[in-house]
């Protein structure tokens, strides 16, 4: 090889390495930052729970009956798992929000999808979905209980009713707000009808539509326990009322401590699926 080819494929070498060095150095960095993270999130639990622990025993006038430290609530905890009542209303609970969730989020991006890209059906829709999402959810669960009984039914549907509202509204914005400018490149590359949809319209709005369903999980946990406080005979919001009428507060903490691991851990799937299912969308990178 001559000397003049010889320069450039010295650069080629030295770029490649200054490249593979960089990479390797934003990864390690990424595992720094992941690290340092789960260190501070375990040291804010352990302060929390040993603050937990002293308060009751040192603030005088509390009762440990009626405000338990956590080696009381680890106690029954580890009672109940160990007799399968706990994972009994896990699953019960789980089964009714992951109905309402499904039926509730199907229905909110079809409405979305609708009243955002349809005038019409926005000005006729606007005034009744505005006004019905002003009301609690919480104040429907006697009109569900009237109209669908104490059975699952009158559970999921309040479920469904709650997760509806966030996902119609963030995809409605979504696809109300597309930019002008993407649907008339569209347009002029010929592109008609469903393929703007589904080209165009739907990856604009996505991160909108996902924002809402994030936002839909949380709500789906709150309507739950609101639907199970009444005439449920499983579930967690059905153990907490229970532990309430015998005054297990051991046991209400640990039904709280079940719907926040429950909740953290919807959210966390939720996360890691995203960048799986939509290998372009990279917002939750920087959550």
């Amino acid at each position: 090889m001559n000397e003049g080819a010889r320069v450039p494929a010295i650069a080629a070498a030295e770029r490649k390495a200054i490249e593979e060095a960089f990479e390797a150095e934003q990864r390690a960095s990424k595992r720094r930052r992941f690290r340092r993270q789960v260190t501070l999130n375990v040291v804010g639990v352990l302060l929390f729970l040993a603050l937990w622990e002293i308060a009751p025993r040192v603030v005088p006038g509390i009762n440990l009956q009626m405000f338990p430290p956590p080696s009381h609530v680890v106690g029954t905890l580890g009672s109940m798992i160990a007799s399968g009542e706990l994972f009994k209303h896990m699953l019960a609970s789980l089964a009714r929000a992951a109905q309402g969730f499904l039926i509730g989020s199907v229905l909110g991006v079809l409405a979305g999808l609708l009243t955002g890209q349809l005038p019409v059906m926005r000005n006729l829709s606007d005034p009744v979905l505005h006004g019905l999402r002003s009301i609690p959810a919480i104040a429907f669960v006697p009109l569900a209980i009237v109209w669908f009984g104490l059975g699952e039914m009158s559970k999921v549907a309040l479920i469904a009713w709650g997760t509806f509202f966030p996902v119609w509204l963030n995809t409605f914005i979504g696809v109300r707000d597309v930019p002008n400018v993407l649907l008339r490149s569209a347009a002029s590359l010929g592109c008609r009808g469903a393929s703007v949809l589904f080209s165009v319209v739907l990856p604009s709005a996505l991160p909108f539509i996902l924002a809402g369903l994030r936002q839909a999980t949380a709500t789906a946990f709150v309507m739950l326990v609101a639907a199970e406080l009444v005439g449920a005979s499983s579930g967690l919001g059905y153990l907490i009322s229970f532990s309430h009428l015998v005054f297990r507060v051991d046991m209400m903490f640990v039904g709280l401590m079940a719907l926040g691991a429950l909740g953290f851990v919807a959210d966390r799937i939720f996360v890691a699926l995203l960048p799986r299912i939509f290998p372009w969308y990279g917002g939750e990178s920087r959550r």
